[in-house]
């Protein structure tokens, strides 16, 4: 599903401050990235009900609507990479970006190399990830009451659907693609993030506790995705 740089859908850009937005589209154009730009939430919505792009920058704090708001409805819509950006720099207001469907959140002011390269290893994780899919000769990956559809990316328990964002489907299927292996935060990032993500450890717990709120019966008590004290996670087989 994800193309070539020359043939992918353009980047999305929710940004109402005109300087940034010149900045990333000098950016975007020496890149060779195509994207497109709007000051408003509400368009921006409109925009991916009609065709969805390859990634998305949020601002958290528009004129027309609020960042947050406007990101839980583009996530019912699409299931790319949203990355927020934002002038708040509390842990709370990046757990909550996290926990609503972004993937990444970048504080204003940026270093716009720093914020490039999220872009660029958030482009290359989802080509790899779409390879990926392509090669798996198994569609379904079954565990008790927990079913997943690597193909259609969707997650059953008891035979009811699971809504997931990308990130935590992502995350799921790659460990249960490995089931009773433990790995570590640093890991997880590797390989479901990307080899040059940028994004903090705190990004892999806030998605293992949203994982575990959605598929166990009991989060305080998880049956599939444990906790190793002082390694990391795994999902457990039995």
């Amino acid at each position: 599903m994800y193309k070539e740089v020359n043939e992918m859908e353009p980047i999305l850009i929710v940004e109402d401050d005109k300087d940034i937005q010149k900045l990333l589209s000098t950016c975007f154009e020496q890149e060779a990235l195509p994207y497109s730009i709007t000051s408003s939430g509400l368009e921006a919505v409109e925009k991916v009900k009609k065709s969805s792009p390859s990634l998305i920058l949020l601002d958290i704090m528009l004129p027309d609507s609020d960042g947050i708001e406007i990101c839980q409805q583009l996530r019912m819509l699409t299931s790319c990479p949203i990355i927020f950006l934002s002038c708040k720099n509390k842990d709370t207001d990046k757990v909550l970006g996290l926990s609503i469907g972004a993937d990444d959140y970048v504080e204003k002011p940026f270093n716009i190399s720093v914020l490039m390269a999220r872009v660029r290893a958030h482009l290359r994780r989802n080509r790899i990830l779409q390879k990926f899919q392509k090669q798996q000769t198994k569609q379904h990956i079954q565990f008790d009451n927990i079913c997943i559809n690597l193909h259609a990316r969707e997650v059953y328990r008891d035979g009811k659907s699971i809504p997931l964002t990308a990130k935590e489907f992502d995350l799921l299927a790659f460990l249960a693609q490995h089931p009773n292996r433990v790995f570590s935060a640093e890991q997880l990032l590797d390989h479901v993030w990307g080899m040059n993500t940028l994004s903090e450890k705190r990004t892999v717990v806030v998605h293992i506790s949203s994982l575990r709120k959605n598929i166990e019966e009991n989060a305080l008590q998880p049956r599939y995705i444990l906790t190793v004290r002082g390694v990391g996670y795994k999902f457990a087989a039995f």
